[in-house]
C-alpha cells in the first residue's frame, strides 16, 4: 500500500479525496483538495505547515518538522506534543555531541549546556534521566556505580532511579525472548552488571522471570 492510500484507510475518505490526495502528495500541492481535513494530511505529509487549518494537525506537522529538520524551536508549535518533540530531539542529539567514551558524571556540564537549545530548564530530570538512560545504556556490563561519581545529588539520584528503570525492561526483554538464564547458568550479556545489591534485589523481585 502507497502512502497516499494508508493515508485514506486512516482517514476514511471517500475515492475522490483520496485520489485527489495522492495528486497532491505527488505534485506538492494540496490545493485542489476540498476536504480540509485531508488538505491538512496532505499538507502535513509535505511539512507545508503554514497553509494548515487544523490545530491538531499545525502541530502534528510542527513536530514532524522538527524531527525533520532537527530544530528544536519547531517544537513550540507542536501543541499537546511540545514536550514529547523536546525529548525525542534532545535524545537524538546525543550522537552528534556526547563523547563516544562518555560515562555518568563525565559529561553532564556538556549535556547542562545543551539543555538549553532544547527549552529545557538545567533543574527538569526528564532530560537527565534520558542522558543517564542512554550512557548506561551503552555499557557493558551495567555499572550503576558511576552514577555515585556525579557531584550534584539530584542528578546522582536520577542516574541511580534511571539505571534500575532501565535495568528491569532488560529483564522484560529478555523474559519476552525467553533470553533469561532459568536454570541458574550465566547471565547472558546483555544482563550483566557490575557488582549491585539493588540490581540484585530487583532480580529477586521479578517472579515473572521463568515460568
Amino acid at each position: 500500500m502507497n502512502g497516499g492510500w494508508a493515508l485514506y484507510v486512516a482517514l476514511g475518505c471517500g475515492v475522490d479525496s483520496a485520489t485527489a490526495l495522492q495528486a497532491g502528495l505527488r505534485d506538492r500541492d494540496c490545493s485542489a483538495i476540498a476536504d480540509e481535513r485531508v488538505r491538512d494530511q496532505c499538507l502535513v505529509e509535505l511539512l507545508q505547515c503554514d497553509g494548515i487549518a487544523g490545530e491538531r494537525a499545525r502541530a502534528e506537522c510542527a513536530f514532524r518538522d522538527a524531527e525533520a529538520t532537527g530544530s528544536a524551536a519547531r517544537c513550540a508549535d507542536a501543541g499537546d506534543w511540545v514536550d514529547d518533540c523536546r525529548m525525542h530531539l534532545w535524545t537524538a542529539s546525543f550522537a552528534t555531541w556526547a563523547p563516544k567514551a562518555a560515562a555518568p558524571g563525565h559529561a553532564d556540564e556538556l549535556a547542562a549546556r545543551e539543555l538549553a537549545r532544547f527549552g529545557f530548564s538545567p533543574d527538569d530530570p526528564r532530560p537527565w534521566s534520558a542522558w543517564y538512560r542512554w550512557l548506561l545504556g551503552r555499557s557493558r556490563p551495567l555499572d550503576r556505580a558511576a552514577c555515585r561519581t556525579i557531584s550534584d545529588p539530584q542528578r546522582a539520584e536520577a542516574c541511580l532511579k534511571t539505571g534500575l528503570a532501565y535495568y528491569d525492561d532488560l529483564l522484560n526483554m529478555a523474559r519476552d525472548r525467553k533470553l533469561y538464564p532459568c536454570d541458574g547458568s550465566p547471565l547472558p550479556a546483555v544482563l550483566q552488571y557490575t557488582p549491585d545489591p539493588e540490581l540484585d534485589a530487583l532480580r529477586a523481585r521479578r517472579s515473572d522471570l521463568c515460568p
